[in-house]
């Protein structure tokens, strides 16, 4: 039996405001060697922004996809993921095909091979066609163009989850995910690339626990509920365990772990498979910042803050920021770190991804504006009548009765 919905609540725009802060540190990250890389989150933490993103994105697909699918649309719900999926697909495909044409150009403009030899562009020099094969079934994945595979890969998976969830509950579904992601940690399941070794950067297998969890906390609040209420000692224990990641780092203790003699998925830091210092960082952080204080700028975040903007376009802000990262790549390579120079990228490319946003906000505001005026009855023009003249319903042939006292 479908699963009862209760009335979708408002929007959160905490959602689109944390996905856009993942956004735009995802942005500094694909600059290697810049200035403001070591003020991203990946700085103060076991976890990143992948993770977060992740997160939010299985948190909205509840409302993208969910709602339908349970209520017994099936094969409306899993097209739709799956012409998501597609789209995601054709941005890649266009991302890598720009990586590949800007590095080439790079490399004939500067006279400096070395453009087309790193961010796995060597493989495109070494087994041309093997490569090109690659490339298009997303076996071979460029350096900071690997995300989205996996996102496809996500939404390929999302009708099973939510077939889970109707079958099995929410719950089971949550069990049957860890399992996977266990499974794939433990056996390193993974989809394998093409032309060489190995598997995917990102492991579909294990990040769609991720996902699903996301996808499970958007299902309870759908309801009005919690997936996990607040608690002071729950939260104290959180912010004891980020406090606790920060100093591992600041320490720089990597490696330390492996004394504990438990397998590496349980004390290590693997972000292929998501291993659980990783996972307990990003549930950590959900959890502290689902609950920050009530005057707390994480709390009452308004629909028009730029942050929330960009995580409302989050697919062309991502591309454009994708792009953009590329291109300051070019600009900065082999170059020692500026802090004006950095800056001054930096901060251009995230006012060009913010000047989208607002566009993408203006615009869609237009079109809605351009429907309801096309959707408006327009009003009847009164028919002008001369002297002694027959009504013009009269002269079409109407019959008009004459009103009964």
């Amino acid at each position: 039996m479908p699963e009862t919905m209760q009335p979708k609540p408002e929007r959160d725009h905490r959602v689109d405001f944390f996905r856009g802060i993942a956004l735009a540190m995802i942005f500094v990250n694909h600059v290697p060697g810049n200035v403001w890389e070591s003020f991203t989150t990946r700085n103060f933490g076991f976890s990143d922004s992948a993770e977060l993103f992740v997160f939010l994105a299985g948190y909205a697909s509840t409302f993208a996809y969910a709602k339908p699918f349970l209520a017994g649309h099936r094969l409306v719900a899993t097209l739709k993921a799956w012409r998501r999926a597609g789209v995601l697909y054709l941005v890649h495909a266009t991302l890598t095909l720009f990586a590949v044409g800007l590095f080439a150009w790079a490399a004939m403009t500067f006279g400096n091979g070395e453009f087309v030899r790193f961010n796995d562009m060597q493989a495109l020099m070494d087994r041309p066609l093997d490569t090109l094969f690659g490339l298009a079934v997303m076996a071979h994945q460029l350096k900071f163009v690997n995300i989205l595979p996996m996102y496809v890969a996500m939404l390929a998976m999302l009708p099973a989850l939510l077939w889970a969830v109707e079958r099995f509950g929410r719950r089971g579904m949550l069990l049957a995910s860890a399992l996977l992601w266990a499974l794939a940690a433990n056996f390193w399941l993974n989809i394998p690339n093409h032309p060489y070794d190995g598997g995917w950067f990102f492991d579909p297998f294990a990040w769609q626990f991720i996902f699903a969890i996301g996808l499970y906390c958007g299902l309870l609040r759908r309801e009005g509920r919690q997936a996990v209420p607040y608690s002071r000692r729950l939260y104290r224990a959180a912010l004891g365990y980020l406090a606790l990641s920060l100093l591992f780092i600041d320490f720089d203790l990597f490696g330390k772990e492996k004394l504990i003699g438990l397998p590496d998925m349980l004390v290590g830091f693997d972000k292929t498979y998501v291993s659980l210092p990783r996972l307990v960082h990003l549930l950590a952080l959900v959890y502290v910042f689902a609950y920050a204080p009530a005057a707390s700028v994480f709390s009452r975040v308004s629909r028009d803050n730029p942050l929330t903007r960009l995580g409302r376009h989050s697919l062309p802000v991502f591309a454009t920021g994708t792009a953009l990262a590329l291109v300051i790549q070019v600009v900065m390579f082999q170059e020692e770190m500026h802090v004006l120079r950095d800056t001054a990228l930096i901060g251009g490319g995230l006012l060009i991804q913010f000047a989208l946003a607002v566009y993408l906000d203006w615009w869609g505001k237009a079109q809605r504006l351009d429907l309801s005026a096309a959707a408006a009855p327009r009003q009847a023009r009164p028919v002008r009548q001369s002297g002694g003249a027959m009504p013009a319903l009269a002269r079409a042939g109407a019959v008009v009765s004459p009103a009964k006292s």
